[in-house]
């Protein structure tokens, strides 16, 4: 547990899950990359997907929710889920029900950060937080929603479009507050609508960086996916939060690292920043 002044934070698992460490680092050489993430034969890394609670006096605010209930066997088994629904059994952990939570705040839409959003209950997909309200970058929204190919390849409609439905979707602009305390920042980069998520509180601080900074090793500044879409974005937005980050000693969150799930950050002359545990 973390304390950000009136906010009690908590690091929940959103799941693990195996990816292909050549699309996790982008351009980085094989060679380079698996001296600090190794990878097994078929070439796949352990990925986290960490969120965040987010608790003061008055809210109850859960940033991303992991790979959630509705994937296929066939699907969980080729993106190695193990079985199960973490993040509902850590929210319990924690004596907090799914009721409970007023705003769900996704980073972006893609399945391991947006899969929990939604339920199937009943043969019906339904949101699973019924009390709160989902806030998703409206470029974001435009983009899933595009129908484009281009633009709405990587979603799954299930995962969001019950939210519009309910009548439970917030859609933000960039440096839009979510409630006091707790802001969205539209980084773009990963994707067009992409959104970090700053908590503060009386001086101190949290970054949720999504997918702009998924490991503690992407703290490289050339070190990116290879799903991003805007490869130069990323790069400068990365320089950004990281430079505010370090000069601000606020934790930073790395939503995929099974190791270091938070961190604070320090400029280094020579190797421009340093993960500070």
């Amino acid at each position: 547990m973390i304390q950000v002044g009136k906010w009690q934070i908590d690091i929940v698992s959103g799941g693990r899950f195996l990816h292909d460490g050549g699309v996790l680092f982008g351009i980085v050489p094989k060679s380079i990359w698996q001296t600090v993430q190794p990878a097994d034969s078929q070439n796949l890394v352990p990925l986290a997907m960490n969120c965040v609670l987010a608790r003061s006096d008055s809210h109850c605010v859960l940033i991303d929710t992991g790979h959630g209930s509705k994937l296929s066997p066939l699907d969980r088994k080729s993106h190695g889920l193990l079985p199960g629904w973490p993040l509902l059994d850590e929210l319990a952990g924690l004596g907090v029900t799914p009721q409970q939570v007023d705003h769900v705040v996704l980073s972006h839409l893609h399945w391991d950060h947006s899969g929990g959003a939604t339920s199937k209950v009943n043969g019906s997909i339904q949101s699973t937080f019924p009390s709160a309200q989902y806030v998703v970058n409206r470029q974001e929204w435009a983009d899933a929603t595009s129908g484009q190919v281009e633009r709405s390849g990587g979603y799954m409609p299930a995962d969001f479009l019950p939210l519009d439905e309910s009548g439970q979707l917030r859609l933000v602009d960039h440096l839009e507050e979510v409630v006091p305390g707790i802001q969205v920042l539209q980084t773009g980069g990963h994707t067009l609508g992409h959104q970090a998520v700053l908590v503060e509180s009386k001086g101190n601080g949290l970054i949720y960086l999504g997918d702009i900074g998924p490991t503690s090793h992407h703290i490289r500044k050339l070190w990116c996916t290879s799903y991003d879409l805007d490869l130069i974005r990323t790069r400068e937005v990365k320089k950004q939060l990281f430079d505010f980050a370090a000069q601000n000693s606020y934790r930073v969150v790395w939503n995929h690292d099974v190791d270091v799930p938070v961190s604070r950050i320090a400029v280094h002359p020579k190797r421009e920043y340093l993960v500070e545990i």
